[in-house]
């Protein structure tokens, strides 16, 4: 689940951005919050979590600077990686991360009411976790965070079948994150799947992936998508022809476009 610096270059925000960086919520140096806030009227938030493998990249590398050109504050959540704990500590970092923003977002002007999340593969599974699973009290949710909406960049969503038929199981990404293979413990694999924990009262999703992603298999957002569905979620799907894991043409500005829409839509009124 890692994304190719070479084929994704870092792109700096947009000009006349207000970039507060480094917002602490714990002690630990991954435990930071870089805010972006755009020129002129902000219109909501969108919180982005970065992907690689639960083990590598962070949140300085930001793939939505087009959206502070729609007007919305981009909050870039960084968490603990694998190395440094084992699962939960993701979702309970990016839930900690979601509450600071609450706590602090009287003083920077941002409409917390209007929140959406943006994740990318690692960080879309994070994403999905963190809309979904509000109710399970090891995952640290903060009752006052509302999420309006869920852009999930090819994110796993079920770790047992990302896990299936696979070599090489002791030193997959999956199996650093839980600290143990999926086989050795379904039932901790299936509490970290988002699919487990599908609602009726889930915010929208849209699910945006690639038919040649070889990292991550489209069949984990289309099933996603039909669980969702079928709790009687919302989940629109963007299927890309040819697209892989974390590559370029997964965010041209038609994807863009769409993604802005999505949140737009959904953060209104």
């Amino acid at each position: 689940m890692s994304q190719d610096p070479k084929s994704m270059p870092d792109i700096p925000p947009p000009p006349g951005t207000t970039i507060l960086p480094d917002i602490p919520y714990g002690e630990h140096e991954r435990q930071q919050v870089d805010l972006y806030l755009p020129q002129g009227q902000i219109r909501g938030v969108v919180a982005y979590i970065h992907g690689g493998s639960w083990a590598k990249r962070d949140r300085k590398i930001v793939r939505a600077w087009y959206l502070l050109e729609r007007g919305y504050a981009v909050a870039s959540l960084g968490y603990r990686l694998s190395q440094h704990q084992v699962f939960p500590a993701q979702i309970q970092d990016v839930n900690a991360a979601l509450g600071l923003l609450c706590r602090i977002a009287p003083e920077h002007g941002l409409d917390m009411k209007r929140l959406a999340l943006l994740g990318l593969s690692a960080g879309g599974h994070l994403a999905a976790l963190a809309a979904l699973a509000t109710a399970q009290t090891d995952f640290g949710a903060d009752p006052a965070v509302k999420i309006r909406a869920v852009v999930d960049y090819y994110g796993p969503s079920n770790l047992i079948t990302l896990c299936a038929g696979r070599d090489n199981l002791l030193s997959a990404p999956v199996t650093q994150l839980l600290g143990q293979t999926v086989f050795d413990a379904p039932q901790v694999a299936w509490h970290a799947s988002p699919v487990a924990h599908c609602n009726a009262d889930s915010p929208p999703f849209l699910l945006i992936h690639g038919d040649a992603d070889s990292v991550v298999p489209i069949t984990e957002s289309y099933n996603f998508q039909a669980q969702l569905q079928a709790r009687g979620g919302t989940a629109q799907m963007i299927h890309v022809p040819g697209g892989g894991h974390a590559t370029p043409h997964m965010h041209t500005p038609q994807i863009n476009a769409q993604i802005a829409d999505f949140i737009d839509l959904h953060l209104a009124g």
